[in-house]
């Protein structure tokens, strides 16, 4: 071999060692950018998660907080439709607590595809034809997802997102919205326990209405939002009820205040309001009062129903009696503290004229 060949031969030689490391390098250029772009995904994926945690924590108290949440998932995965429901403890049926599907109904008694949420685990749906039928006012729906959520291992309902377009969900969107559904989970008990918390501070803890600050803020608010609209203040105290207590026990006295509110509660309606004002006395707030007679007439029913009841406990069996004082807004004062200052003279006058007995200007 001559010498020209000879530099041809190695020429030949470094040209394919050079080929075969840049193809490598391209792969591995390749391989790498592959890998930081799932990284990025994942750290973008993170990111998010973060914020949402943040979001639902600082959002903990609010009541459309489950609301919010499912509008964030719209935002974050850019799909057409979210929805999450939940199990409802009464029925042990998912209920739809947040959507953004305005017209079609989601019926997960008898939708096929709603009714395989039934085995609570994950998954991932794409379909070239359309998922959803018998809705026509939905988008056609090619691929859906739905993640459970757990609390405890308990299992507390489903996170159901989905899009019009094929494959568009896989297998990573279900590590994320799990990761929104663990914070889900934990927001609805820390949402609980807040409500909890929220409740015992306005509520009396021995008859479970609310108590005075409640009340009074409760009025002001009345008085600011409606201030043309009447209403009626009802001061009740049991009679003799000292009596009760010094004769029978403070237990027995329980008794007596929790079998009276029994009885105000049956006879109140929907937007009225009952507190424990102090000691015995309990003060009613009445939303319907534009004719005084059918007010008078409510108080007289439960005057009488607090009569006819016996109280027992521990072998006692006694029978009680209320006086009531009723008074008027606007009629008898424009503040809350003069509404209520006539109607507690005219409790006064009623326990200083036989007791017993219903009393009104």
């Amino acid at each position: 071999m001559d010498k020209k060949d000879d530099i041809q031969s190695q020429f030949l030689k470094l040209k394919e060692e050079f080929e075969t490391y840049q193809n490598f390098a391209e792969s591995t250029i390749q391989m790498m950018n592959e890998k930081n772009t799932q990284l990025e995904k994942k750290l973008d994926s993170l990111t998010n998660i973060v914020e949402v945690s943040k979001y639902i924590n600082s959002n903990v108290s609010a009541d459309n907080l489950i609301t919010m949440i499912n509008d964030m998932i719209i935002g974050i995965l850019g799909v057409i439709y979210s929805s999450i429901c939940l199990i409802d403890k009464a029925t042990n049926h998912l209920i739809v607590k947040a959507t953004n599907i305005k017209s079609c109904k989601l019926d997960f008694e008898n939708d096929e595809f709603f009714k395989s949420l039934n085995n609570e685990q994950p998954f991932v749906l794409n379909c070239k034809d359309s998922i959803f039928l018998g809705c026509n006012s939905k988008a056609n729906i090619h691929s859906a997802i739905g993640v459970p959520v757990y609390l405890r291992d308990e299992f507390r309902g489903y996170i159901i997102v989905e899009h019009t377009l094929f494959n568009f969900f896989s297998h990573d969107h279900i590590t994320f919205i799990s990761a929104i559904a663990n914070q889900i989970a934990i927001a609805l008990e820390n949402n609980f326990l807040y409500n909890q918390v929220k409740e015992s501070s306005i509520r009396d803890p021995l008859m479970g209405i609310y108590n005075r600050k409640y009340f009074f803020e409760f009025l002001e608010k009345k008085l600011l939002q409606k201030r043309k609209k009447e209403f009626a203040i009802v001061m009740m105290d049991i009679d003799n009820f000292k009596r009760f207590n010094d004769s029978y026990g403070h237990q027995f006295g329980d008794k007596v205040l929790i079998s009276v509110v029994n009885i105000l509660k049956d006879g109140m309606e929907d937007m009225d309001c009952l507190a424990r004002y102090g000691g015995e006395e309990i003060v009613i707030y009445i939303s319907k009062a534009y004719n005084h007679g059918e007010v008078f007439n409510r108080i007289e029913e439960i005057r009488k129903r607090i009569c006819e009841n016996i109280v027992e406990y521990d072998g006692n069996k006694k029978s009680i009696s209320a006086s009531f004082g009723i008074s008027y807004y606007p009629q008898n004062g424009n503040t809350v503290q003069k509404v209520l200052s006539v109607a507690d003279s005219m409790l006064y006058e009623a326990k200083n004229s036989g007791r017993n007995k219903v009393v009104t200007i």
